[in-house]
């Protein structure tokens, strides 16, 4: 069967269970999402585990200012992977989280095999090249970030005099390098999706990419405490138990997510589901003694997590201070339904009488009850994005099709002039998607089409006076423009499908997405930094390198920020 057809059975199995798409892709859902145990990141981690795979540092040709190259080796036990890093050092000024720059720190590529010493050649010359360099499939993943500008100087000076960090000088982030990119799939020559055999252990989507973000990581780590060797000599020591997790990777995110979000309704569809399925499942458990034991662990967890967070002002999110609220509330209404056997559905039912936010940090609780098999998820996340629009189609069809599956068009206000107030384009300058009033710029061909709200509320008002017998195909030839609204009509045939909103509108919350987006990804900590981009931090508490064990389950997510530093010997 089809993943999208078994997406459909499953979904139609528990029609009554599931939550509506108006109630999940609406902005303020999207906006409030957080990981789960399905997040990309900690999947991966849970497949590492479970098959026993192997990472060990092979080469580490570094010197003092950390500037040189690093080689890691996976071992799944069927094959090997090697992420080799290229490491430097720039100036200050240097450093950006946009695309166009043309200098990183650290340049690095995931790549099939062991790589032979022509290899090295080759990838020295090509990896920090980035998008100019040129590669074999091989090639897997191509990515590149800086140091932290704020913490890694002062990591490496820590350890280099004995001490650990003091917690309240890395605070407001938790990560040690930031990335700014992970580019894959056939680009610049790598290897496709499409490339990978059956049974291949990274022919998941996504899988390939975080398993790099977390060699990245490792990386960070290597980076700090040889630096602080070199400088500290003999004084010098490691990160400590509590500490040797706690940093994660850095990322940033723009107004690049949006398009992809509004051009790949099935990925969507897929993304949501396997949260929406596993919600219900939970949601229909008998709360026993050990669930709810387990239930209480981990809201104890997240409200350490965010107690030991920074008031940083994170709106339109809720920063760490107000989640500890939430979280009180949450623990406080728990306590109130212990003895009810369907106490999981009723802690969703009060939690969906609440603000978005203290509902979706509840979806994600429960979500962590669900023992589900990952295989079946990944199977789930394996689709072909196709869709014909049948010329036969009639009129009258295609009007039906459009009160069912766009119903909510009616809420967006789309006849106002505020509604088609951006274009969406691809910057000269940033190389990358852009919004921009339309009176201010002729797209000139470089127009991103995610205008799918606006063109299908214009094709129903076409298709208002028309015979319902009249064909698609008639229709077309009479109005051509209206073919991406058809076509994109006929693809809109999933639950979950089309975020509930209008990306071309002037107050259109570009974060809303890019958040949900992040949070399957397996992201947090997240940051705005305006109304269009957000850092934030992957792999925060992840188990390193040595870590990897199948008893250690998720145990590392929410870590808590430790809270007295070490001092010199």
């Amino acid at each position: 069967m089809a993943t999208a057809d078994r997406l459909r059975v499953e979904l139609q199995k528990r029609r009554t269970a599931v939550r509506s798409p108006e109630v999940v892709m609406r902005p303020t859902t999207l906006g409030a999402a957080r990981l789960t145990r399905y997040s990309f990141s900690r999947m991966m981690l849970r497949r590492a585990a479970a098959d026993d795979w192997r990472a060990v540092r092979k080469v580490f040709d570094i010197d003092a200012k950390g500037r040189g190259e690093a080689v890691y080796e996976l071992d799944t036990g069927s094959r090997k992977f090697s992420f080799v890093a290229f490491t430097t050092t720039i100036s200050e000024d240097q450093h950006t989280d946009r695309v166009v720059a043309e200098r990183w720190e650290v340049s690095a590529a995931l790549l099939e095999g062991v790589p032979t010493p022509g290899d090295l050649d080759t990838l020295r010359s090509q990896v920090p090249l980035q998008e100019a360099g040129r590669f074999d499939p091989r090639v897997l993943v191509l990515t590149r970030g800086n140091r932290s500008v704020r913490f890694f100087q002062y990591l490496v000076d820590c350890l280099a005099t004995g001490s650990q960090p003091e917690p309240g000088q890395v605070a407001d982030a938790g990560y040690i390098l930031r990335s700014t990119a992970f580019y894959a799939n056939g680009k610049y020559g790598m290897r496709s999706f499409d490339g990978y055999p059956p049974g291949h252990e990274l022919a998941v989507p996504y899988r390939a990419q975080f398993v790099a973000a977390w060699l990245f990581r490792e990386l960070g780590y290597d980076l700090v405490e040889h630096c602080a060797r070199a400088l500290g000599g003999a004084d010098a020591i490691g990160f400590n138990e509590e500490w040797r997790r706690y940093f994660g990777l850095g990322n940033a995110t723009g107004l690049g997510l949006v398009p992809y979000a509004f051009k790949h309704p099935q990925v969507m569809n897929a993304w949501a589901s396997i949260r929406e399925l596993a919600l219900a499942d939970v949601r229909a458990l008998e709360a026993t003694p050990f669930r709810l034991a387990r239930l209480d662990d981990w809201v104890a967890r997240a409200h350490r997590h965010f107690a030991t967070g920074t008031a940083d002002d994170c709106a339109p999110f809720l920063n760490a201070p107000a989640l500890v609220v939430v979280l009180k509330e949450i623990r406080a209404f728990i306590d109130t339904v212990r003895s009810d056997p369907r106490a999981f559905d009723t802690i969703y039912r009060w939690a969906e009488t609440k603000d978005p936010e203290t509902t979706e940090l509840v979806v994600s609780l429960l979500i962590e009850l669900h023992d589900g098999d990952d295989s079946v998820i990944d199977e789930l996340l394996m689709f072909t994005e196709h869709s014909d629009t049948d010329p036969a189609t009639t009129v009258g069809q295609l009007r039906t099709l459009i009160t069912e599956r766009f119903e909510w068009l009616n809420e967006l206000d789309l006849d106002d002039d505020d509604a088609d107030f951006y274009w969406w384009v691809i910057s000269d300058n940033a190389e990358e998607p852009r919004r921009v009033p339309r009176p201010r710029l002729d797209p000139d061909g470089r127009d991103v089409a995610i205008d799918f709200a606006i063109r299908i509320w214009r094709l129903r008002a076409a298709l208002a006076e028309l015979p319902d017998q009249l064909s698609v195909a008639e229709f077309l030839t009479q109005q051509p423009f209206h073919r991406m609204a058809v076509n994109r009509l006929a693809a809109s045939d999933s639950l979950y499908g089309e975020p509930h909103d209008n990306p071309c509108g002037a107050r259109f919350l570009p974060l809303q997405v890019q958040r949900f987006q992040l949070a399957m990804y397996g992201m947090d900590n997240f940051k705005p930094k305006s109304t269009d981009w957000l850092r934030v931090t992957l792999f925060q508490g992840a188990p390193r390198l040595t870590d990897l064990d199948p008893a250690m389950g998720d145990s590392w997510a929410f870590p808590c920020r430790p809270s007295n530093p070490g001092r010199p010997r």
